[in-house]
């Protein structure tokens, strides 16, 4: 089970929430089936963007070049068909600090872990940093193939941004929105940095409880009634839905089971995983 996700201790994070936004179908099969699937195989867009935030995250705790690098070392040396790889992490990194040498606002809090109690429910999260630069904003690093206007817009509103500068807010005593720290991981992008300030009115921070609340009755009904709607819209946004083949070609238990364990590993076993890594890493320091 995710640490920042528990149904049985009424416990919701962004990931989930925006997932059963899209699809209850999809929020199933991703958090509640077994535990949650996650699909085996490549998976170097999201491996990539876990070992950035990781030397990112080293870095701004003041660590030297060599030590952040060292997060890059969970990637693969080659791939024949992408290039996220240990080295191109590196090179973005190393770029990324020539970009940045000083920032301008000055780090609060990093690697924020967050519980809020909202009415019975808990929300949780973890905010990549928290700094003032003429206020107050949670900094998010979002790694990406095309940065632009576009892409930035797309994250107002959005349930992790409007959620984390709400949890700020609460912790804080004031928020005025997000930074989100692009970084292109394409090729030759135009532009392989841009920072875009997603600012938030005191009335759009004021909605989220409501909508978490919301969004929670509905999980929590669907739960209770075994029962989750598919949102077909979703099945082929940003490409096609890692779940497609459970909702068209299996339908029957026997048939969907035996799919799952040839192509799906569960959250749980994945967090045992990541739980005997740390330990490892920690071992070797």
């Amino acid at each position: 089970m995710n640490e920042n996700f528990d149904v049985s201790k009424r416990m919701y994070n962004s990931s989930s929430l925006a997932d059963y936004m899209g699809c209850p179908r999809l929020f199933y099969w991703a958090w509640i089936h077994k535990g949650g699937l996650v699909p085996l195989g490549p998976r170097s867009a999201l491996d990539f963007g876990s070992a950035f935030h990781e030397a990112l995250l080293v870095w701004y705790r003041k660590g030297t070049v060599e030590e952040a690098v060292a997060k890059f070392n969970t990637l693969p040396a080659a791939l024949e068909d992408d290039i996220r790889t240990r080295g191109w992490g590196e090179t973005i990194f190393k770029k990324y600090i020539e970009q940045y040498p000083d920032e301008a606002g000055r780090t609060l809090h990093l690697e924020v872990k967050f519980r809020v109690e909202i009415g019975e429910r808990i929300y949780s999260g973890t905010m990549d940093r928290i700094e003032k630069w003429n206020g107050i904003y949670v900094t998010d690093h979002k790694t990406t193939a095309r940065l632009g206007l576009s892409f930035f817009e797309t994250y107002r509103p959005h349930p992790q941004i409007d959620g984390y500068v709400w949890a700020c807010r609460d912790l804080l005593g004031e928020c005025n929105g997000a930074i989100l720290n692009g970084i292109s991981t394409a090729a030759n992008p135009k532009e392989r940095f841009q920072r875009f300030i997603s600012s938030r009115t005191p009335d759009e921070i004021d909605q989220w409880p409501t909508i978490f609340s919301d969004t929670v009755d509905d999980i929590e009904r669907d739960v209770e009634r075994k029962h989750f709607r598919q949102c077909t819209t979703h099945c082929h946004k940003w490409g096609k839905c890692k779940f497609w083949e459970l909702c068209v070609y299996h339908q029957k238990d026997e048939m969907r089971e035996k799919y799952i364990e040839g192509a799906f590993t569960t959250r749980p076993e994945e967090l045992e995983r990541e739980k005997a890594k740390e330990a490892k890493e920690t071992q070797h320091q």
